[in-house]
């Protein structure tokens, strides 16, 4: 599998080369939907937008949950 790095020099960007994206929204139940046929992927991402990358025959989930917290400081 060939490696193409993204422009923007950021490493973690980096794709297969030949690679299609897509992105789909989970459902309540935890699945998504590709090709007309439902995938679960996990209900703790309902609700959420996830990355789909789509190589020769393979389906690949690529999630990334941002997390922000805050802390009273008294």
């Amino acid at each position: 599998m060939n490696l193409l790095l993204n422009p923007s020099g950021n490493e973690n960007a980096m794709l297969p080369e030949g690679a299609n994206i897509f992105s789909r929204k989970v459902a309540r139940s935890g699945h998504i939907s590709y090709g007309g046929r439902p995938y679960f992927v996990s209900k703790s991402l309902a609700g959420r937008y996830i990355r789909l990358i789509v190589l020769d025959d393979r389906l690949i989930v690529d999630t990334s949950i941002p997390l922000h917290k805050e802390y009273l400081l008294v």
